[in-house]
């Protein structure tokens, strides 16, 4: 028998094994499960996040918006395709946990490194029409492992 668990880092392999841990009573350590549900104690009773949680992050956006008095704000994510089999992406984790630090139902915007430039556009507007009426201007930085291009720069699309 262990009598510790160090690890493991993806949301995906550490749920079931900080489940069965927490029956073992045996403490599990990681730098991951940074997921909202890993909140819940009685599930996950004997793992111990070694980084702040997606839901801080959350905490972290809802206090900044008020700190400004910001009550308009979109939110756009990067999501594998539903063909990789990889499940949701750290960002739609993340983003899940912003919208329940607004208290607000989540409305997912989200694209793929393999979109071509009219749907990012097609994006974008969408989300300017809900989140501000005035967009003249992006640039965005989207980045992914799996892509062999790091930097995408969307500049003065006229929406």
């Amino acid at each position: 028998m262990s009598n510790l668990f160090l690890g493991p880092v993806c949301d995906y392999v550490i749920a079931p094994v900080s489940r069965y841990a927490g029956v073992w009573k045996i403490p599990v350590l990681t730098a991951g499960a940074l997921a909202e549900n890993f909140d819940k104690r009685s599930e996950y009773p004997t793992l111990t996040r070694m980084m702040g949680s997606y839901k801080l992050v959350g905490e972290a956006i809802r206090h900044t918006l008020h700190q400004f008095n910001w009550n308009v704000a979109g939110l756009l994510y990067y999501t594998h395709e539903l063909s990789s089999l990889m499940g949701n992406s750290k960002c739609h984790f993340m983003l899940s946990a912003v919208y329940s630090a607004l208290g607000l139902k989540p409305e997912y915007k989200s694209f793929q490194d393999t979109d071509n430039i009219e749907s990012f556009k097609k994006l974008l507007t969408e989300l300017s029409l809900k989140a501000r009426s005035e967009c003249r201007r992006f640039k965005y930085t989207l980045s992914s492992s799996s892509s062999s291009k790091s930097l995408v720069h969307i500049n003065n699309i006229n929406i």
